[in-house]
């Protein structure tokens, strides 16, 4: 890929502060104020109890996620192409999540909730989706690596959030879901109102995209494929424990714990995931980029998650649940970290970047479909507990086939600068 400039710091930094705001969206919505919006909703009983109620939210919003990948993402290029920037598709997310996210916490009934969670899957892709792109368009591919690792402190920054919801507890998750809105604004609005990013760095090779603006790199189809493959196996790791983190807490690491104590385990877990993430990220970012290899480092942080999750569906002492959430925190940072690095690397000649990153992206919603229908379907007349642990043991299988795919990728070698 071809560059004229670096990117600037001040774009760095409000880029990655966005990326935060998304992440602080969404990661509270499904660990803390969900749960608790349905356990106060009258009428749960009748869909089951609240962790079905919870995975019937989970799958309608992940299909309503995945029709806003794509349509985000031919929207984003679309704009890119007619005015240089994504900066107006930044705003239209940035203003819809925020007022999606006031309809969350108005909700009064599992209808409301179910509405308020589609229109939030929508906006929240509008808003995501630029912001992804926003690495191939600027970000050179010598860098990419460790811009990853610091976009990747976006997980563990919606995991602090919850620690910081956590002790608000007393004022409810109206006031909760209020007070994420109004730190997405904070976080969001300096990229969008000043918008410091510098040229495209793909700006030069564009001539060299066909008329529908597809990539000409060899072995693009085999490589995302397996990347595609690999994110979505990870990912469905991560959606079998991350929306479920309160009910784990509560049915099982700390059964028999009052709302406090669980509440306050919930916390515990999301300040170890906080931590571990920024140690993973930003490490297998740097290691990716210092040795030019990206496939090893993705190898290692997917069996990292797969032994992780073997762990939370094992254990019952609270103190090794901790390390073992903190594993997989490390692993689950590191290998997006390091994917989200490939993934930019492999579409950046390509015209249809954000159409492609929104492709990807369905490794992120398809697995909030997956892992909640899973639980439904294991669950069956069992407790939700059982059914929680069976996903986490089918969930580490799928980590390891994730290694293998990872192995497989050829990585293209960085592309010379001619700036």
């Amino acid at each position: 890929m071809t560059t004229t400039g670096q990117p600037s710091r001040l774009f760095a930094l409000f880029y990655v502060l966005a990326m935060f705001g998304a992440f602080i969206a969404f990661v509270p919505l499904g660990a803390l104020i969900l749960p608790q919006k349905i356990a106060n909703i009258a009428g749960v009983a009748n869909l089951g109890g609240p962790v079905p109620a919870l995975s019937w939210l989970l799958v309608a919003g992940g299909v309503m996620a995945g029709v806003g990948n794509l349509a985000a993402g031919h929207l984003s290029d679309s704009l890119f192409r007619r005015w240089g920037s994504r900066r107006q598709m930044v705003a239209i997310g940035l203003a819809a999540t925020v007022v999606a996210l006031a309809m969350v916490g108005a909700a009064e009934s599992f209808i409301d909730l179910l509405l308020a969670m589609l229109a939030f899957q929508l906006a929240l892709n509008f808003l995501l989706s630029p912001l992804v792109a926003l690495t191939a368009d600027y970000v050179p591919d010598r860098q990419k690596g460790a811009m990853a690792g610091w976009l990747g402190l976006a997980l563990p920054a919606g995991s602090l959030s919850v620690s910081i919801l956590v002790a608000t507890g007393p004022i409810g998750p109206f006031a909760q879901t209020l007070l994420a809105g109004f730190m997405v604004i904070l976080l969001v609005a300096p990229l969008a109102g000043i918008w410091p990013v510098p040229a495209p760095v793909s700006a030069s090779i564009a001539r060299t995209h066909d008329r529908h603006g597809a990539s000409r790199a060899p072995g693009l189809a085999r490589n995302f494929t397996l990347a595609w493959l690999a994110r979505l196996l990870v990912q469905f790791a991560a959606a079998a424990i991350l929306p479920y983190l309160y009910f784990y807490v509560a049915d099982i690491a700390l059964a028999g714990a009052n709302l406090v104590e669980v509440a306050q385990g919930v916390g515990t877990l999301a300040f170890a995931f906080a931590v571990a993430s920024i140690a993973g990220a930003l490490g297998a970012g740097w290691l990716s980029d210092r040795f030019a290899r990206r496939q090893p480092v993705l190898v290692t942080t997917a069996c990292g998650v797969a032994v992780a999750m073997l762990l939370l569906a094992t254990s019952t002492n609270w103190t090794l649940i901790i390390i073992a959430y903190a594993l997989f925190a490390a692993a689950l940072g590191g290998f997006l970290a390091v994917d989200s690095a490939l993934v930019a690397q492999l579409v950046s000649h390509s015209g249809r970047r954000a159409t492609l990153l929104g492709v990807m992206n369905l490794t992120n919603t398809l697995p909030g479909i997956m892992a909640p229908a899973a639980t439904l379907f294991v669950i069956g007349d069992s407790v939700g507990a059982t059914g929680m642990l069976i996903v986490l043991k089918i969930s580490a299988g799928g980590a390891l086939i994730a290694a293998y795919c990872a192995s497989r990728i050829a990585t293209p070698p960085p592309a010379i600068s001619l700036g």
